[in-house]
């Protein structure tokens, strides 16, 4: 049952791949949208990023991220500790060429670094009629005063 759930959580980060990465900047939340590059069999995520951006910095004197997916018709939260990674060798084998609009020096440059997070927990939503569904759930709770059955949610430990 456990890999089953896992394997929602990372289904539906391949299918969004861009999460909503929050971090703690000078005592208030912050987010950035970012492309997940690969995930882990264990959930954990991998993004590149520059050197010198304050989401490094982030990563660096803040231990807890929290990175969020939303699609149509599913949704996942990830939370977990952040690294940065300056492995040239993970570069290398991480790299594609979507990455090289932003990170124009490559993968052996200092510049170009990799953000981690260890995912700890997960929790997702998976709605197979999207938003009209939702509607529809509220409108009969309205009229018949019966909860909505919005679809499949679960909390997975990664």
């Amino acid at each position: 049952m456990a890999n089953e759930e896992v394997d929602k959580v990372i289904g539906i980060i391949n299918d969004v791949r861009i999460g909503m990465v929050a971090t703690q900047s000078q005592g208030r939340l912050v987010s950035r949208p970012l492309t997940v590059i690969d995930v882990k069999e264990d959930g954990d995520l991998w993004f590149f990023s520059t050197a010198q951006s304050d989401i490094v910095r982030e990563f660096e004197t803040q231990g807890l991220v929290n990175v969020s997916f939303s699609g149509n018709k599913e949704w996942v939260s990830v939370s977990g500790r952040a690294s940065v990674v300056r492995d040239v060798a993970k570069k290398k084998e991480l790299w594609n060429p979507m990455v090289e609009t932003f990170a124009t020096d490559g993968p052996e440059s200092p510049d170009t670094v990799l953000l981690r997070v260890d995912s700890e927990s997960a929790e997702y939503w998976k709605n197979p009629g999207g938003a009209a569904s939702l509607v529809a759930g509220w409108v009969k709770h309205k009229l018949t005063g019966k909860n909505a059955e919005p679809g499949d949610s679960n909390t997975v430990q990664l």
